[in-house]
């Protein structure tokens, strides 16, 4: 998947939907959007080492 999302905040990372904050990336981090829930999406950076959620209220982006 080549589609990137590029932070435009600091943003809070979280282990689940809704669940407890486990990293916090600085603005401009280019992340890959994985899959949406709701207003929610999971996401992987490094090269998917790295792997959480955030709240991204944007319906904008496409996930495939």
């Amino acid at each position: 998947m080549d589609e990137y999302l590029e932070l435009d905040q600091v943003t809070k990372v979280h282990l689940k939907a809704q669940g407890e904050v486990c990293n916090r990336l600085p603005r401009g981090t280019r992340v890959v959007p994985v899959q949406r829930k709701g207003d929610w999406i999971k996401i992987t950076w490094r090269n998917g080492k790295k792997k959480g959620w955030i709240f991204y209220p944007n319906p904008c982006i496409k996930i495939s």
